[in-house]
This record gives structure tokens, C-alpha cells and sequence, in this order.
């Protein structure tokens, strides 16, 4: 499929699926049903990259350096992750969250671990984003000229260490919220996606020792 095309595909895609969010998530604040629905998103294309390559090692076949479907799914769940940030802040960095369930009585953790999870997580977020903005920048063909395939190979491989980031800092923000069927949901994500690249990394290590 053409790049425009799948583009144009996952453009309409991630604005039908943002879209849902803002209607149906349980928040009052637009902001807050923006956060969650986008940290979702950027969950689950983020899932995806990284299990496009082990799919295809347990299928038999050998990925290629560049899967262009696998730039193409990183660049949105880059937007995805940089729209979290933004709309996370908006709803984080306010008297109201702060008092509410860093500093108030809330069913979660003792406060100071409260204050851990709230400005740990909220470091790991910029962090995240960074990195998000590294990948957009190295995600074209130029780049890869210019860097050399080895280069761009292990820039681009941070793209595992933004999925387990990614991970950390939405239990930080569960976990100080008490929302633990989101926080089992995103467990069992991260569960999933390490078994499947486990398995996928058996199967390469048996196959060299075999030749």
C-alpha cells in the first residue's frame, strides 16, 4: 500500500478512535477524556511497532531493517504520545489534580509515595517526549542516508525503550489515581507484548546456533 494512502488510512483511523474518546470516556473535563484516549492510542500503536518485526520472526521470515509500516505506526503513536503530554499537563499541572490526589485523601498510596509517583511520573512524561520528537526527526528516508542504516538502526531501536517508559509512567499515574482496571489492562499489554518479543528473540538465537 502506498505510503499516502496508509498514511491517509491511519490519519482518519486515529481521529475516529480520538473522536470516541472525547464522547464516551466517563471525565467531565474535555482535556482529561483527550489524556486518556490519547495515552490509549499511543499505547497501542507503540504495541504495534514493536511487534511488527517479532511477528514476522515467528512466522518464518526474516524483517527487513526498514518495515515502512512500522515508521508509519511510530510517527502516530509519536503524535498520540506528544498530544498526551500536552493534554496530560493541562490536566496534571493544576491546583485541583494536585490537591485531589497528591496532596488530598484519596484511596491511593500514603502521600509521600503519592508525591513520588506524581513527579516521577510527570519527569518520565518529558522524558517520553523527547524521545518522541527524536523518532519523528529520524523517521524519513533522509535520515536514514545520513545517519547510515547501523546508526539509524539503534536510534530507532529507542523506540523499545519508550514502549517500557511509556509503561512506567502509566502506572505511576494509575496507581496514584486508583484506577486498577486500567492499570491491569496496561499490565497485561506490557505482559503480552514482552512474551511475543521473548519469543520472537528465542526463535532468531535458535536459528543462528543452528547455522
Amino acid at each position: 500500500m502506498p505510503r499516502l494512502k496508509r498514511n491517509i488510512g491511519l490519519l482518519l483511523v486515529n481521529l475516529l478512535l480520538l473522536l470516541g474518546g472525547l464522547l464516551v470516556l466517563p471525565y467531565p473535563a474535555v482535556w482529561e477524556r483527550a489524556s486518556v484516549a490519547s495515552a490509549w492510542l499511543c499505547m497501542l500503536l507503540l504495541s504495534a511497532v514493536l511487534l511488527l518485526a517479532p511477528l514476522q520472526r515467528l512466522q518464518g521470515r526474516q524483517p527487513p531493517l526498514n518495515i515502512y509500516l512500522r515508521r508509519d505506526l511510530g510517527c502516530w503513536a509519536a503524535i498520540q504520545g506528544l498530544l498526551h503530554f500536552v493534554a496530560g499537563n493541562v490536566v496534571a499541572m493544576n491546583p485541583v489534580y494536585v490537591g485531589t490526589f497528591v496532596r488530598g485523601n484519596t484511596a491511593a498510596p500514603g502521600p509521600m509515595l503519592r508525591e513520588v509517583l506524581f513527579s516521577g511520573g510527570a519527569i518520565l512524561g518529558m522524558v517520553i517526549a523527547i524521545l518522541f520528537l527524536l523518532l519523528l526527526a529520524i523517521s524519513s528516508d533522509r535520515a536514514i542516508r545520513w545517519l547510515g542504516p547501523a546508526r539509524w538502526k539503534k536510534l530507532q531501536g529507542s523506540a523499545q525503550l519508550l514502549m517500557w517508559l511509556t509503561v512506567i509512567h502509566g502506572i505511576a499515574y494509575q496507581v496514584l489515581e486508583a484506577r486498577f482496571i486500567p492499570l491491569l489492562v496496561l499490565l497485561l499489554t506490557s505482559i503480552i507484548v514482552l512474551t511475543i518479543r521473548s519469543r520472537a528473540v528465542a526463535r532468531l538465537v535458535v536459528s543462528q546456533v543452528g547455522n
